[in-house]
């Protein structure tokens, strides 16, 4: 049962986040992006950790915690620029998406660190 959970949990997290890769990859190939020389030096950080989080959708896809951290690690920065956590409903979904991927991470290779059979290799895994 616990492995069913395990799975359920990793692949909404992949669902959510090819949805949101695809969503934001439509956004750029209509609108374009700005050149970052004439942008403002807040803009310019928010689009850096903008496409670090999107960099980690992909990442997240083969080391799920080292993806799970820069989610959530990368949010938690675009939040601080940008002055609230909640900018509009789409946002948060990095967070949301990076939480999953650690939970997923941790309920499958948590316990064994727990137990003490916890090997290096599970890091990037």
């Amino acid at each position: 049962m616990l492995k069913l959970i395990i799975s359920i949990i990793r692949w909404l997290a992949r669902f959510l986040g090819v949805f949101l890769f695809l969503f934001f990859a439509w956004f750029a190939i209509e609108f374009g992006i700005d050149d970052p020389n004439l942008m403002s030096p807040q803009l310019v950080k928010l689009f850096y950790t903008h496409m670090a989080m999107m960099i980690a959708l992909v990442v997240v896809w083969r080391f799920e915690l080292l993806g799970g951290i820069i989610l959530v690690v990368g949010y938690s920065y675009f939040s601080i620029i940008n002055h609230t956590f909640w900018t509009n409903p789409i946002y948060p979904i990095f967070f949301f998406i990076g939480l999953l991927h650690l939970l997923s991470w941790v309920f499958r290779y948590g316990w064994k660190l727990a137990k003490g059979r916890f090997l290096g290799r599970y890091i990037f895994r």
